[in-house]
């Protein structure tokens, strides 16, 4: 096999372009967020945050939304939480209600729906990104999330060569399966000592980190396809319920997708830690998630959902 592309290699999509035939990736079914937050197959994506902001439980939630909206499957490789905890906050999301507001009967068919959509990678060894990412190459998903990356075992002694390295297996690997990879990363020490300025109404109050402020710096935003800071101002009064998204970095916006504006993330609102709300609306328990919507049906007459 030639190292080249063949000079007529890549035409049909350019002329997809040019006939606006591009398909788009995938949004919530909220109008505010599908501007900025698209799934899109093959992609690499970075996410970053500070400690203790809920980035696993987003990420979660965001997976379930797109699980019941188009039939979605991910593989979880979680190193820092336990199955259970892992379970409990899918299922939460999934019936609208924490499980022990459940009866018998949701419990058992959450965990069912939820089984049907998610795998979870055995956390109680550690691994290389090539042992992980084999073990996700056997399973028809449509993504995986590794959380957090530092979790996974370095091969090589030079630490930023072999995150290069890593990063460019994930990009490799992305490519080949057109399974998409979100990995949840850790932020430098100095990011912690960036607060709000006296001067603001948030004076004290930790700022939401940039790209730069990953933990092993600005390599992971140039390697990843789109970059997402997740934020939560843990200590306000008012506030503390309040996941900001700020998307960084949209590669290719041909495909839809875009950066936020500075001042402007999008606003998750959680609610009783079952559910998510971005511009007072609930995507799990929209009329327009008609694909799989007999899923949630099963849920109708004991939970908190209307249909």
């Amino acid at each position: 096999m030639s190292n080249f592309f063949s000079p007529a290699d890549g035409y049909d999509k350019l002329e997809d372009i040019r006939e606006n035939r591009v398909k788009m990736g995938l949004g919530i079914g909220i109008h505010l967020s599908d501007q900025h937050l698209i799934f899109k197959k093959g992609q690499f994506v970075i996410i970053t945050g500070h400690d203790n902001v809920g980035k696993t439980a987003w990420v979660l939630w965001y997976y379930c939304v797109l699980s019941i909206k188009y039939g979605l499957t991910w593989d979880i490789y979680s190193a820092e939480n336990s199955l259970t905890s892992l379970q409990r906050d899918i299922m939460s999301f999934l019936s609208g209600k924490q499980l022990n507001r459940m009866s018998e009967k949701e419990l058992a068919r959450s965990f069912e729906t939820m089984n049907q959509y998610f795998k979870f990678i055995r956390n109680d060894e550690q691994y290389t990104a090539t042992e992980l990412l084999k073990i996700a190459a056997t399973t028809k998903s449509d993504g995986l999330l590794i959380d957090p990356f530092n979790a996974l075992v370095s091969v090589g002694g030079n630490k930023h060569e072999a995150d290069y390295a890593t990063c460019g297996e994930i990009r490799i690997f992305c490519h080949k399966t057109k399974k998409s990879v979100y990995v949840n990363t850790h932020l430098v020490t100095e990011a912690a000592r960036k607060v709000y300025p006296k001067d603001h109404d948030l004076a004290g109050h930790l700022m939401p980190p940039n790209k730069s402020d990953i933990e092993g710096g600005q390599k992971f935003a140039n390697r990843c396809d789109d970059f997402i800071c997740l934020h939560r101002l843990t200590q306000h009064d008012t506030r503390k319920t309040f996941t900001e998204v700020h998307v960084r970095k949209v590669k290719d916006t041909i495909t839809g997708g875009s950066v936020t504006l500075l001042d402007r993330p999008l606003i998750f609102k959680m609610w009783d830690y079952s559910r998510f709300e971005c511009g007072e609306q609930n995507p799990l328990a929209m009329p327009s998630l008609t694909e799989n919507t007999n899923l949630l049906k099963s849920f109708a007459n004991e939970s908190n959902f209307e249909f």
